[in-house]
């Protein structure tokens, strides 16, 4: 399975909690684009990398505090935020309230608490992503949300999808795509004469298949493992072929 990890990209000026934070989640498996210390750097560094979420502290050097940077990103990015910050007031939450976070943590926190947020979050987003069919399919190809425009993608270019955490790869012989739905519901979606699940990771598309092998598919330099469950219907569908 391609490693996948939740890309996330960290607004803070503590310089020492900004390593910290970084050391932390790269060891719990997550991918740090970089850090930032003011909002002006972070918004540079979105318009250069593409988190799946960021982590803000509210207090921040440089013209913006954390609040007024997410209000900005809300407005013009679909990108989760969590909020970190050791302020406590009433004041500086109603402000954040505003912005509508996707999570908000108190400093001190402990690392489980932190990830937790964060799976959360990204949950919570993957949903949303749902919610706004970011992948149409028609009868003969899909369009496939890709930052801010929908790419086109035909059925006989897709080799086979496989399932990451709460997202699904969309493998073709140009690119990799990450679509905001399960294998379950992709396979209830894509039509049936061209794809077969064969394993509870992976749905094929059958024309693409070059050789099976013990008990793995052969795509290109690709092994895909056939899962028990699926193996009699996959060998009743190539006996067809």
């Amino acid at each position: 399975m391609p490693d996948v990890k939740p890309r996330i990209l960290i607004a803070e000026d503590d310089t020492v909690v900004a390593t910290n934070l970084t050391m932390s989640l790269e060891d719990r498996g997550y991918s740090i684009l970089g850090t930032c210390e003011s909002g002006e750097e972070l918004i540079q560094k979105i318009g250069q990398e593409s988190p799946d979420i960021v982590i803000m502290d509210i207090n921040l050097a440089g013209l913006m505090d954390g609040v007024e940077v997410t209000a900005l990103l809300k407005k013009k990015t679909n990108i989760p935020v969590l909020y970190l910050t050791s302020d406590r007031d009433r004041g500086t939450l109603e402000r954040a309230k505003l912005t509508n976070p996707d999570g908000y943590l108190i400093k001190p926190f402990d690392e489980d608490e932190l990830t937790s947020a964060i799976e959360i979050a990204l949950h919570r987003h993957h949903l949303e992503d749902v919610s706004r069919n970011d992948t149409i399919i028609n009868d003969s190809h899909l369009f496939v949300k890709v930052r801010n425009r929908l790419e086109k993608v035909k059925f006989e270019d897709v080799r086979y999808l496989e399932a990451s955490d709460i997202y699904a790869i969309l493998n073709t012989p140009n690119n990799n795509y990450v679509l905001s739905y399960s294998l379950k519901q992709l396979e209830s979606m894509l039509p049936s004469n061209i794809f077969i699940r064969v394993h509870r990771s992976y749905i094929v598309n059958v024309g693409h298949i070059e050789a099976i092998e013990d008990n793995y598919i052969i795509i290109l330099d690709k092994d895909i493992p056939i899962g028990k469950t699926y193996r009699e219907e996959l060998m009743k569908r190539l006996s067809i072929i």
